[in-house]
């Protein structure tokens, strides 16, 4: 039987970049079938450290290019390439030399992605590129809780997978727009707008804030992490009030919740003094029994929850392994090495990990010409290929739509809290019309109004329904068949009882792509749990690995680090659906998981190899992970050190005692120049970013903020452009909107009378909330 095809097959890509934000994405290209030519420019660089290489560069070829090579070398090396990708500092002699910024002149066809560490301009623009100084430029270091106060190291590589998944999406969703139009284009990200992906903002006086930080062990009482009388440590998820009685009940605290009114519902006390004290009352009660008791009793009552474990444990979790998280590979330098599997599953176009990382690549000196041209790229694009292109029978762009790749594609989105929402913003800001479709209550994260939700949802239409009666099925059928595909991330078969079952989907719209972000995976042992953003960092290692190895595990509570990389996963896979469908007709459910987020985040701590040494992990006060890896406290703020070795001239770098002592006596910046007089990679730890971010002249010179005008909170500074395209900017233009603010011309658009769309108001199925 002939093997599936995937999405990319006959896409030539050649790699140029260097870092791990370049690698993780053309990674995503190769296990979803194109062809990834990786360029190495040092013998170095032919067979990479560190380990995580091993799992970046699977499937890919490998081709050494003299770095003395003529400058039309690299022009000549991708002139039949269909990608180039790229992550050379904007100011790099290099960059220059080789033409880098004009390959796309002799080839309207190409897609050209860029990677920089801060954008294209600006004061920072050719600064190191490194995940952990950009995390600490972007305010991450100094906004996460700690159990000693004041920044510590995030030892998970928020900025560089950010980077890199941005940078796979925005490949994937021109070779869309290049199926549509036959014209290439200019992809740019930065390792900058992968920290913003984990910190979007949206910041105006209306907005409810809160004034303290989550703790440590988590952000309310009954969404923490707890120990258990035998010293293993409980991941309790309760993000509704719903969870909160059914898990009070078990641990036997309901009385007391029931009894005092300050403790409100469980989730949020009515003040910081009464949430402790309710979290005290909860972590003294678990600490009596021992965790398999606490667990089984925990998900028999479908309570959110599970155990923390190491990577090393989580590789061996029967539904990480059902989901085929966990790969072997023959590495040539690791030998038999277990490593995270495809966390993408396209159920038509299946990806595929296509071997080992290549042993080697002879020395270049000529321009390599690809000797087979494979491409399924149609020039005329497929009828079917969008909303637009359905109606209109036109591929190209359509008049008044816009040049961003999504533009003609509409998605009903059906989703809550961060991940799902997460992915709509993404595929909004790319052009896609996001119509949200809600229940009468509205997204769970709705009635907190916090700047979370503000940010996930900009750039969307609302539509609020009852999916309890038949009139609201119909109005969900209706939309289902005018859309392109359909975003969820809920328990799997959620969306049946919504009347948008599989059968009932493929019968409404053959050409619908069914996206879905749930929390462990679309079948398996844990498939049908609830689950959110914690108890994936429990499962996954995230938060034993924040902790190090001196302190209880840590909730990354602000960072969501699951959440948001299942967003951008979510979104990718449904970009990739479309690909799919474009280049070879082929409409089918993709899906990705919390679960395979976190197993991405790991970075080198989810593999296993003969040999294997334990990934470094922070001190026991979050420091870093070495004297050249961490925080330093100077005499008027923080700095954050990015080496990997002793400087020669600079002995007391080499001793984490030595150098606090030395750079507590200095200023930041009196500490900033002199690592920097001895090359040493170091940055400011920037605290209070959240406004900063709008005054940051980096951020103003990369066109990453804007204001849209909300109609109940008014002017709302907002963040975004993540991915740009063709020097356009991809900031949303349209406020979060109100709780069905967008109903009734939606219906009107889906064939329904005015009378019969007063009828459904009446009957209470539809609802449209009124500005405040």
């Amino acid at each position: 039987m002939p093997e599936a095809p995937s999405a990319l097959d006959g896409i030539t890509v050649v790699d140029l970049s260097t870092g791990l934000a370049g690698g993780l994405a053309s990674m995503f290209l190769a296990d979803n079938g194109a062809r990834v030519v990786r360029v190495a420019f040092c013998d170095d660089d032919v067979v990479r450290t560190p380990g995580i290489f091993a799992v970046y560069d699977r499937g890919k070829e490998v081709l050494r290019l003299d770095p003395d090579a003529p400058p039309e070398a690299v022009g000549e090396l991708c002139a039949d390439a269909d990608i180039v990708l790229d992550d050379f500092a904007p100011g790099s002699s290099l960059r220059a030399r080789l033409g880098i910024d004009g390959l796309r002149s002799d080839n309207e066809r190409l897609i050209h992605c860029s990677i920089t560490a801060y954008g294209s301009d600006g004061p920072q623009k050719d600064e190191p590129a490194d995940h952990d100084l950009v995390a600490a430029r972007m305010g991450v270091l100094a906004s996460q809780p700690s159990y000693r106060g004041g920044p510590i190291h995030v030892v998970h590589p928020i900025a560089y997978v950010g980077a890199g998944m941005l940078a796979a999406l925005g490949m994937c969703a021109a070779v869309y727009r290049r199926e549509k139009t036959g014209i290439g284009s200019r992809v740019e990200t930065s390792l900058m707008a992968g920290a913003l992906l984990y910190t979007p903002k949206a910041v105006s006086d209306a907005i409810p804030t809160r004034n303290a930080l989550p703790s440590p062990q988590g952000g309310g009482p009954f969404y923490s992490v707890f120990e258990c009388a035998d010293g293993e440590w409980l991941q309790v998820g309760c993000i509704h009030s719903g969870f909160v009685d059914l898990a009070s009940a078990v641990i036997g605290v309901a009385d007391v919740i029931a009894t005092n009114p300050e403790f409100g519902d469980g989730r949020w006390p009515a003040t910081e003094d009464a949430r402790r004290r309710l979290f005290d009352i909860v972590a003294d009660r678990i600490r009596t029994r021992p965790s398999d008791e606490w667990i089984e009793e925990l998900w028999a009552a479908d309570v959110p929850c599970d155990l923390v474990r190491s990577a090393q444990e989580a590789m061996s979790d029967p539904q990480i392994i059902h989901d085929g998280l966990v790969q072997q590979l023959d590495d040539p330098v690791l030998g038999d090495t277990a490593m995270m599997g495809l966390p993408i599953k396209l159920a038509a176009t299946p990806g595929q990990i296509r071997g080992p990382r290549a042993r080697g690549g002879g020395l270049q000196t000529r321009p390599y010409r690809e000797h087979e041209n494979r491409s399924h790229s149609r020039e005329g694009g497929n009828p079917q290929a969008s909303r637009h292109s359905r109606e209109s029978g036109n591929p190209g762009v359509g008049e008044g739509e816009s040049n961003l790749p999504l533009s003609g594609v509409r998605i009903m989105e059906m989703t809550n809290v961060i991940a799902g929402p997460v992915a709509g913003r993404l595929l909004a800001d790319l052009g896609a019309e996001m119509v949200k479709f809600e229940s009468l209550d509205g997204d769970i994260s709705r009635p907190a109004g916090g700047a979370g939700f503000i940010s996930y949802n900009t750039n969307k239409i609302s539509v609020s329904v009852n999916t309890r009666t038949d009139e609201g099925k119909e109005v969900a059928r209706r939309l289902a068949a005018t859309s392109d595909a359909i975003l969820a991330n809920m328990r799997p078969g959620a969306t049946d009882r919504m009347g948008l079952d599989s059968e009932t989907l493929n019968e409404l719209n053959p050409g619908l792509i069914q996206s879905h972000v749930t929390a462990y995976g679309w079948d398996g042992p844990y498939s049908h749990r609830p689950g959110v953003d914690p108890i994936a960092q429990a499962i996954t290692g995230l938060q034993h690995a924040q902790g190090g190895y001196d302190n209880p595990p840590v909730y990354l509570g602000v960072l969501a680090p699951c959440d948001y990389t299942g967003g951008a996963l979510g979104a990718l896979a449904t970009v990739l659906g479309l690909v799919a469908r474009e280049r070879l007709s082929a409409v089918q459910r993709v899906n990705t998981s919390l679960l395979a987020a976190g197993s991405l985040m790991c970075m080198d701590g989810f593999m296993r190899y003969e040999g294997m040494k334990p990934r470094p992990l922070p001190d026991s006060d979050q420091y870093g992970t070495s004297p050249f890896r961490r925080v330093y406290s100077a005499s008027d703020g923080w700095i954050a050190v990015a080496g990997d070795s002793p400087v020669n001239g600079l002995t007391w770098l080499s001793s984490s005692e030595q150098a606090e002592r030395a750079i507590a006596d200095m200023t930041v910046g009196e500490a900033l120049e002199t690592l920097r007089q001895h090359g040493v990679p170091c940055a400011p730890v920037v605290e209070n970013y959240v406004n900063r971010f709008f005054d940051d002249p980096q951020a103003q010179s990369n066109r990453m903020a804007t204001v849209l005008d909300h109609p109940s909170l008014g002017p709302v500074k907002m963040s975004g452009n993540l991915v740009a395209f063709d020097g356009s900017t991809t900031l949303p233009t349209r406020p979060t909107p109100l709780l069905g603010q967008h109903t009734r011309e939606v219906l009107d658009e889906l064939g329904y009378t005015q009378v019969q769309i007063d009828e459904l108001y009446e009957l209470g199925v539809v609802k449209t909330e009124a500005p405040a």
